[in-house]
């Protein structure tokens, strides 16, 4: 089949591939040209022709979530679906333990309906994603340790915005500025402290910024040693905890983006809850105290 020829041309450029890991604000990589050109071209192809992803699951549109939409592959072809299947499989798990060690990692294609989440993203124009930390654990209990983020846009222009924003571990200064430039994937480790976002979206209203999305975990028995490995390559300042998807609610683009406004959002303030509790469990539970309490608490009969 056309599509296994192109998993293997993609197997043998990874397995060749070195790529620089920054690590600052907090461990990344960026590859360019990912899929080849002639693949990615198809892929594009198709979806135009189509009119676009339509298996909507999630539209958001707070001042922190703005313009995006989360769609599932149920309208998908096969070869639509092949970016999700090499974010998911061996290839991107194998090329990530190449630097965090030989800690086993899973990706939410390894789980049914991708274990509740949505792999294809896309936002509009006046679009913003603000300052936040993803889930710590699948709903499985899964450690969220990695993300990989594929821009799959046909064409975008340095002046429609839509960067992808690396913040420092505090989530309020805007440390890096990643281009979603066509056929580029992004990995990054994932921590409590790994704070990230889109900047907003200047494109022409026909013109959507367009993403495969991936999240990889670990058993986190294993945490410890996926820690010291870490360590080994110089990765540092990192921390998990238990939280749920949490964003800073007035300042979504960093310390520049305040608006007392904000204040009056009747949204603001179920944002403002989630982040008080993702404040308590970074700052003041031990992990594994957390773990244990959550467990007691799921096992009670009320």
């Amino acid at each position: 089949m056309i599509e296994k020829q192109y998993i293997k041309s993609i197997n043998t450029r990874l397995n060749k591939l070195n790529p620089k890991w920054e690590l600052h604000p907090f461990p990344h990589t960026i590859i360019d040209n990912f899929l080849p050109e002639n693949l990615f071209k198809k892929i594009n192809k198709e979806f135009k022709k189509g009119g676009g992803a339509k298996n909507l699951k999630k539209k958001f549109n707070s001042h922190v979530e703005l313009n995006k939409k989360v769609f599932g592959d149920k309208d998908l072809s096969k070869l639509q679906k092949l970016p999700i299947e090499i974010l998911g499989g061996n290839l991107i798990t194998k090329l990530i333990q190449k630097y965090t060690g030989n800690t086993k990692i899973t990706s939410l294609c390894q789980w049914k309906d991708y274990g509740g989440y949505f792999p294809f993203h896309t936002m509009e124009r006046g679009g913003i994603l603000g300052s936040h930390v993803d889930h710590s654990h699948s709903k499985f209990g899964d450690l969220h340790v990695a993300n990989s983020i594929f821009y799959s846009s046909s064409e975008w222009k340095k002046t429609w915005g839509g960067e992808t924003i690396l913040f420092n571990s505090f989530g309020l200064k805007i440390k890096k500025k990643i281009f979603p430039k066509p056929n580029r994937l992004i990995i990054f480790i994932h921590s409590a402290l790994s704070f990230h976002g889109v900047d907003k979206v200047k494109s022409p209203k026909n013109k959507s910024r367009s993403t495969y999305y991936m999240d990889y975990y670990i058993n986190d028995k294993n945490l410890n040693k996926f820690n010291k490995d870490l360590k080994k390559n110089k990765f540092v300042n990192l921390k998990y905890t238990f939280h749920s998807t949490s964003f800073l609610p007035l300042i979504p683009l960093g310390l520049g983006s305040f608006e007392f406004k904000s204040f009056l959002r009747k949204n603001t303030y179920p944002y403002f809850m989630v982040y008080l509790k993702y404040l308590l469990s970074r700052f003041f539970l031990n992990y594994n105290l957390t773990k244990k309490i959550k467990i007691i608490t799921n096992n009670l009969p009320w």
